[in-house]
């Protein structure tokens, strides 16, 4: 039997991990969680699972959770992670999922301490625990500023970064490549990841529905200041319409994790993505439809720009790399380990308004300008 111990259990892509390691094994999964004492943790660790267990159609594996999850109270910001190894189990495999995923330079100090120190103190605990496996949950936005065909492999240059995230990433890597002198290394590279590919249930709204958000608080400063100015004017947006964004659902992005844990393959980087990414036009066109908005006017540069169109790009900035740089991230390594099958899902248009209108569902006041009326699922109702 093999002791797996997993950082990041709380969150989006780690708690899909760890439901899916209780129902891909008859294992036990330990879990470093931040709590005033083992039994805090521990309830924040079951309610945590359970909730994304009942959002994901899943409440088969509740059992498993209460029955096969240990939290151990630690954090990974501080050396030794927190956690007093004389208490805990010698360790087969480590899974580093816990991530800070903010990206503004000033926030840079807390950045570095959870994705750089961070991963330094877990792979610290991991040598320190005898783990003979890393696994470790990067980003494939490791790769920067660089367009075309993306291959799985070692990344050189962090001056490619587009923001301080990136960064952090990139030099979080590299200490975890450094480690495979002492245990078996994979780095697993998700795309954008979103909600689960039935429910449509999420719980880390950052990524694809950060841009929501923001174009949804756009419109609203913009609506109290000019009225109904912007249902019939257009603003301008820096992106390249053609270019294609990699959406990939939770449950896809940990079914393949784990499938490249359990496995033998000798290879290191892995793409987590979908074959075929959605155009930036579409999709783009369909959250400002959604939101109430015209499909905007596409800018190359901020020549001409107004004040308003200056006030979107304020507040999309983050995401322009992702709207701009056409990226085709390869899948090879995955697929020899999963299948080709395993990364095709064509999302459509309209299973894309589904996860949009989850999530705007949740936002409290959220008035959709949808001409279907449809209920998204009924976890989501």
């Amino acid at each position: 039997m093999k002791i797996r111990l997993l950082t990041g259990a709380t969150g989006f892509v780690g708690g899909a991990v760890v439901l899916e390691l209780l129902d891909r094994t008859d294992e036990t999964v330990h879990a470093l969680v931040r709590g005033k004492d083992d039994a805090d943790a521990t309830a924040r660790l079951h309610a945590a699972l359970t909730g994304m267990a009942e959002g994901y159609g899943r409440t088969d594996l509740r059992q498993a959770i209460l029955e096969r999850t240990v939290a151990i109270r630690g954090d990974m910001t501080v050396p030794g992670c927190g956690a007093d190894a004389a208490r805990l189990p010698c360790v087969d495999e480590v899974w580093h999922c816990a991530a800070s995923l903010r990206y503004e330079e000033e926030h840079r100090t807390e950045i570095e301490a959870q994705n750089v120190e961070g991963t330094a103190n877990v792979l610290n605990l991991a040598r320190r625990l005898g783990a003979r496996t890393f696994n470790y949950m990067s980003t494939a936005y490791v790769a920067g500023s660089r367009t075309g065909r993306i291959l799985e492999g070692s990344v050189t240059d962090t001056s490619l970064a587009n923001n301080c995230y990136e960064q952090t990433k990139m030099r979080a890597e590299f200490l975890v490549e450094a480690a495979a002198a002492d245990m078996r290394v994979r780095i697993m590279r998700p795309t954008v990841v979103i909600g689960h590919s039935v429910t449509r249930h999420g719980m880390n709204w950052s990524g694809l529905y950060g841009f929501v958000r923001q174009v949804l608080a756009f419109k609203r400063s913009a609506s109290r200041k000019l009225g109904t100015f912007l249902s019939h004017a257009r603003v301008r947006l820096l992106a390249d319409p053609g270019t294609k964004v990699n959406l990939v659902p939770v449950d896809i992005v940990a079914r393949n994790a784990v499938a490249i844990s359990l496995s033998d393959t000798s290879e290191m980087h892995f793409h987590l993505g979908l074959s075929e990414g959605l155009p930036v036009r579409e999709a783009v066109a369909k959250i400002f439809e959604l939101i109430g908005l015209r499909e905007p006017q596409w800018a190359a540069d901020k020549d001409g720009f107004t004040a308003i169109d200056e006030a979107l790009d304020d507040g999309t900035t983050f995401f322009r790399s992702y709207l701009k740089f056409d990226k085709r991230f390869d899948l090879a390594h995955t697929a020899a380990v999963c299948g080709t099958d395993a990364s095709h899902h064509l999302i459509g248009m309209d299973e894309f308004e589904e996860y949009l209108l989850y999530y705007l569902r949740t936002l409290r006041g959220f008035d959709a300008h949808s001409k279907t009326g449809r209920v998204v699922h009924p976890v989501a109702a």
